[in-house]
C-alpha cells in the first residue's frame, strides 16, 4: 500500500534549510525561494479561502451560538469531533465489519448481526486504473489536488441554504467528503452535517494518502441492491473481476454509486447507461481516454446478470420486527422521506422501488455499524402470548405438504398504552422442527384486508368530529342496490333504523356505507392517511367499499394497533416502534421519540371508545364473557372478510392495546373463521395474560356522560322503510363493487418463507352474525410472502361477484413490501 508524503509546514524555510545542507548557486536559489513562496502563499490563500468558508457557515446558522443550538456542538466542538474520529481511525476502521447486537426490555442479547464484506477488499495497486479515473472524472477532478474539501461547493451550499430556508439539496461532496460521510455520519440532508462532513474530509486528507483515501472510497460505495465494494460489484452484476471489465462495463459500473436507487441496473437500467455516457465524456475530457476509445465504448451493449435477494439468517418473531424498526430508523437518518399517500398504482410502485434500495443500504449499515439497539421487546409477554397463540390455534393441525408449516395461521402485535410502543409480536404458530426456516414475521410483513375492524377508523370516528354522536340516526340500508346508485340517490335509500351506538356494536354494514356516503371517503380516508397506513391508495381505495374494509393493499398487526392505540390514547398518534435506544459505534446515543400528534379529537376518540365497550357487552363479541373474566374494562371491534378467509380483533384496555387476525395461509374459503371466533378468543386470552395482576380499572373518558350512558343502547325503528331487520339477509344480494372491471390487472407470487404465505390483499366478506345460515359468495384465492391473486366480493346471501388481484413482494426482515390490485365486495357484520 502507497505511503503517505511528509507535509511541509513551510516551503520557504524548507527551501533555507535545503541551501544550508546542500548549497546551489545563488540564481538557482532564489528562483527555488520565489516557487516556495508562491507555494506558501497559495497556502495561505487557500486557509484564508477555509476560514472564510466556515465562517459563512457559521453566519448562516446564526453564529456560533446558533450551530450549538442545531448540532449540540459549537464550531470548535465540531472540529475536535472530527479530529478524534479521523485520529482514533486506522486503515482497518474503512474495511471491517462491525457487530451490531440487539437487546429486548431487561437487556437480554436477542441477536448479533453481522456481514462479510471483506472477501473480496481489493488494495489501491489492485484497483484498475479506469476504475480510479471514471470516479475522479465523474465525482471530484481536482481529487488529487485538494485539501479533501471542495470550497466553491461549500459555498455553493451556503448559498442554497439560504434559498431552501434551511434546507440542504445539493451535496457539493468530495471524494474525500463522501467517504467521511459513509463512515462516519448519515446522509440526513442538514447543515450540522454538512459541517461535520467538511471537517472529517479535512482530517482524513492530513492523516492518509491521497492513494489511501481512493482505497477506501472503492471499497465502501453502495453499488445497489445491498451490494457493496467495486469487486464484489464486478462480480454480482458480470460474473467476473473487475479488472477483467472493459471500459464501458467499468463506466457503467462507477455511475451507480452517485444514486444507487436510481441508477440501479436491475430497474433503472436506461439511467445507468446515461451516466455511463456522461462519465466517457468525462474521462475523455481530462485525458484518461482518447476519443476513438470513448466512441468505442459508448457503442457497446451492456448485459447484466440478475442478483438474489438472499439473506441467510432467520430469526425469531421479536428480532425480525426489531431489526425492521433499525434499519427504518436508521433510514430516517439518512434522509430517507417515507410516504403515506399515493396517487396511484404507479406512484406507489416508484416509491416502493426506491424504499426497497433505501432499505438494502440501510440494513447494511445495521449488520456492519456495530450499533447497540435496545428494544422495548418483552420476553415474558413474547413467550406467553406465542402459547396463546399456539393453544387457540392447535385444534387445526393441518401442515403445508411442500413446507410442513401449519396451515392454519395469526398474528397478533401488542402496544403498552403507557409508552406506545410495541412490546410483542407474534407472527405465527411455531413449530420448532422447522424454526431454522421460518423467515416470515405475520406480524408486520402480511397484509390482510381488516373488514369490519375498519369501520371505527375511517367511518364512526370521522363521523364524530363531523358532528354525529353514540345516539345519531342511521339507515340500514341496501348495500348491494347502493352499489348501483349516486351518491346523491344513496342519501334518499330507506331501512331500518338504528342509533350509530347500536349500528357499530352489530356491526351494520348499511349503516356504515350509508354513513360514508355522507361524510365521504375523502374526508373518512384522511384520518386514517394521518395514522402512517402504508398502502392506501387513492385511485383504488377512495371509494364507498373503503367503509367496510375494502383496501386493496390490505393492512398489517401493527398499523392496526397503532390506530386502535390511538383511539385509547384519546385521538393521539405517534407511529409506534419497539426502540428505546440505539448506540452508534462510538456509544453515541442517535435514537430520538417519535413526535405526536392529535388526529381524533378528544371527544371523538372518548366517545368511540365508550362505544367500542359495547362491542364486547352485547355486540359481534359478547360471547367473550369479557366482564366476567376481567375487572379491566375492554373495548374493541370484529372483523370478518369474504367467505370468513381472514378473521379481525382488534382493542384495547387501559393497559395494553392489541390486534390479532387469523387466517389460513392458503386463503381459503371457509366457514369457520369469524372475528368472534378464533381472533376474538385469541384476544381475550392475550389480554387477559398481559392484564393478569393489574388492578381493575376502567377508561378515563371525559365525554363518557356527554355521548349517553356507556349502558345505554337507542335503537330508531322506521315503520315505513321496506328495508330488512338486522338478521333478515335476504335483500342483501349481489353486493359488488362498481369498479369490478378493474380487477385482473397484475398477478404476482413471491416467497418469503418456506412456502405459500397469507394474502397481503383479501377480499371483502359479507355475511351477517356467525350464527346465520345464510351463504357468503365470492372467490378470492392467492399465494404469497407477499403473493396474493384472486377475486372478492359477497355479502350476506345472495350471488355475488368481484375481482381483486394483488402482488406483493416482502423482505424477510422488514423490507418494504408492494401489492397491488382491485377489491370488490361488503363486510360481514363482523
Amino acid at each position: 500500500m502507497a505511503t503517505k508524503k511528509k507535509k511541509i509546514k513551510s516551503h520557504v524555510k524548507y527551501v533555507k534549510q535545503q541551501q544550508k545542507k546542500n548549497p546551489v548557486s545563488e540564481e538557482k536559489y532564489q528562483k527555488r525561494l520565489k516557487v516556495a513562496r508562491k507555494k506558501d502563499n497559495m497556502r495561505r490563500l487557500r486557509n484564508f479561502f477555509i476560514i472564510l468558508a466556515v465562517l459563512v457557515l457559521a453566519l448562516f446558522i446564526g453564529g456560533n451560538v446558533m450551530l450549538k443550538k442545531a448540532t449540540g456542538q459549537t464550531l470548535f466542538g465540531c472540529m475536535k469531533e472530527a479530529k478524534e474520529l479521523v485520529d482514533e481511525s486506522t486503515p482497518e476502521t474503512f474495511r471491517l465489519a462491525q457487530t451490531s447486537y440487539i437487546y429486548s426490555d431487561d437487556g437480554t442479547q436477542l441477536a448479533a448481526l453481522s456481514e462479510d464484506v471483506d472477501a473480496t477488499y481489493l488494495e489501491y495497486d489492485q484497483i484498475p486504473a479506469d476504475v480510479v479515473n471514471a470516479f475522479v472524472a465523474v465525482e471530484d477532478r481536482t481529487f488529487w489536488k485538494n485539501s479533501g474539501v471542495d470550497f466553491k461547493g461549500i459555498v455553493r451550499v451556503c448559498l442554497n441554504y439560504v434559498k431552501s430556508r434551511g434546507q440542504v439539496a445539493e451535496g457539493a461532496s468530495t471524494i474525500t467528503q463522501q467517504l467521511a460521510r459513509g463512515t462516519f455520519l448519515s446522509n440526513e440532508k442538514t447543515l450540522s452535517r454538512k459541517i461535520k462532513e467538511i471537517f472529517i474530509a479535512w482530517e482524513l486528507n492530513k492523516k492518509y494518502s491521497k492513494e489511501q483515501i481512493m482505497e477506501f472510497y472503492c471499497n465502501s460505495c453502495c453499488f445497489a441492491n445491498g451490494i457493496y465494494g467495486v469487486e464484489d460489484a464486478s462480480q454480482k452484476y458480470f460474473g467476473r473481476s473487475v479488472n477483467d471489465l472493459s471500459l464501458s462495463e467499468t463506466a457503467y459500473l462507477c455511475a451507480i454509486p452517485n444514486r444507487p436507487e436510481y441508477y440501479n441496473p436491475l430497474r433503472n437500467s436506461e439511467n445507468a447507461i446515461a451516466r455511463r455516457n456522461k462519465i466517457l465524456e468525462d474521462m475523455y475530457e481530462c485525458g484518461y481516454i482518447t476519443k476513438e476509445d470513448g466512441e468505442s465504448a459508448l457503442g457497446e451493449n451492456i448485459s447484466v446478470a440478475s442478483v438474489s435477494d438472499e439473506d441467510d439468517n432467520f430469526y425469531n418473531y421479536e428480532v425480525t420486527y426489531a431489526i425492521n424498526c433499525a434499519v427504518r430508523y436508521l433510514m430516517k437518518l439518512d434522509g430517507f422521506e417515507f410516504q403515506y399517500h399515493f396517487d396511484d398504482d404507479e406512484d406507489y410502485k416508484t416509491y416502493t422501488n426506491y424504499y426497497d434500495e433505501a432499505y438494502k443500504q440501510a440494513k447494511h449499515k445495521l449488520y456492519t455499524g456495530g450499533y447497540k439497539v435496545t428494544t422495548t421487546m418483552n420476553l415474558d409477554a413474547q413467550k406467553g402470548l406465542q402459547k396463546v397463540l399456539n393453544e387457540q390455534l392447535e385444534s387445526d393441525d393441518e401442515v403445508d405438504e411442500s413446507t410442513g408449516i401449519y396451515a392454519l395461521q395469526g398474528a397478533m402485535t401488542v402496544i403498552d398504552n403507557e409508552t406506545g410502543k410495541v412490546v410483542a409480536i407474534i407472527g405465527g404458530r411455531s413449530q420448532d422442527a422447522i424454526q431454522q426456516t421460518y423467515s416470515l414475521n405475520r406480524g408486520f410483513q402480511s397484509y390482510m384486508q381488516p373488514g369490519s375492524s375498519f369501520k371505527p377508523l375511517a367511518v364512526y370516528t370521522p363521523a364524530l368530529e363531523e358532528g354525529y354522536t353514540a345516539n345519531s340516526t342511521l339507515t340500514e340500508i341496501d348495500v348491494s342496490s347502493a352499489k348501483k346508485s349516486t351518491s346523491a340517490e344513496i342519501k334518499k335509500m330507506g331501512g331500518t333504523k338504528y342509533s350509530l351506538r347500536r349500528a357499530v356494536e352489530q356491526s351494520y354494514n348499511g349503516c356504515a356505507y350509508s354513513l360514508f356516503n355522507e361524510i365521504t371517503p375523502k374526508v373518512g380516508l384522511s384520518y386514517v392517511e394521518d395514522m402512517n397506513f402504508s398502502r392506501i391508495v387513492v385511485s383504488d381505495d377512495y371509494n364507498l367499499s373503503a367503509a367496510l374494509g375494502g383496501l386493496t393493499n390490505g393492512v398489517n398487526t401493527v398499523e392496526m394497533a397503532n390506530a386502535y392505540y390511538t383511539l385509547e390514547n384519546h385521538g393521539e398518534y405517534t407511529q409506534t416502534d419497539c426502540i428505546s435506544s440505539i448506540l452508534n459505534s462510538n456509544g453515541d446515543e442517535i435514537y430520538e421519540d417519535p413526535t405526536s400528534k392529535n388526529v381524533y379529537s378528544q371527544s371523538a376518540a372518548d366517545q368511540m371508545t365508550d362505544i367500542l365497550t359495547g362491542v364486547l357487552k352485547r355486540g359481534t363479541a359478547e360471547d367473550l364473557n369479557w366482564d366476567s373474566a376481567s375487572d379491566v374494562e375492554a373495548a374493541g371491534k370484529t372483523g370478518t372478510t369474504n367467505k370468513n378467509k381472514v378473521g379481525w380483533f382488534c382493542g384495547y384496555t387501559p393497559y395494553y392495546t392489541i390486534s390479532v387476525y387469523v387466517a389460513y395461509d392458503d386463503q381459503r374459503a371457509t366457514k369457520r373463521i369469524w372475528g368472534h371466533s378464533y381472533p376474538a378468543k385469541v384476544w381475550k386470552e392475550a389480554m387477559l395474560f398481559m392484564t393478569e395482576g393489574l388492578d381493575a380499572k376502567d377508561f378515563d373518558l371525559d365525554t363518557r356522560h356527554s355521548s349517553g350512558s356507556k349502558d345505554q343502547v337507542y335503537d330508531f325503528d322506521d315503520s315505513d322503510s321496506s328495508a330488512p331487520a338486522e338478521n333478515d339477509t335476504t335483500n342483501q344480494a349481489d353486493q359488488t363493487q362498481d369498479n369490478t372491471n378493474q380487477g385482473d390487472q397484475n398477478n404476482n407470487n413471491n416467497t418469503g418463507i418456506d412456502g405459500n404465505i397469507p394474502s397481503e390483499t383479501d377480499g371483502i366478506n359479507g355475511g351477517n352474525i356467525p350464527d346465520s345460515s345464510d351463504s357468503n359468495t365470492g372467490d378470492n384465492t392467492g399465494g404469497n410472502t407477499g403473493g396474493n391473486t384472486g377475486d372478492t366480493s359477497g355479502d350476506n346471501k345472495g350471488d355475488s361477484s368481484g375481482d381483486n388481484t394483488g402482488g406483493s413482494t416482502g423482505d424477510t426482515t422488514g423490507g418494504s413490501t408492494t401489492n397491488d390490485g382491485n377489491t370488490t365486495g361488503t363486510d360481514a357484520n363482523q
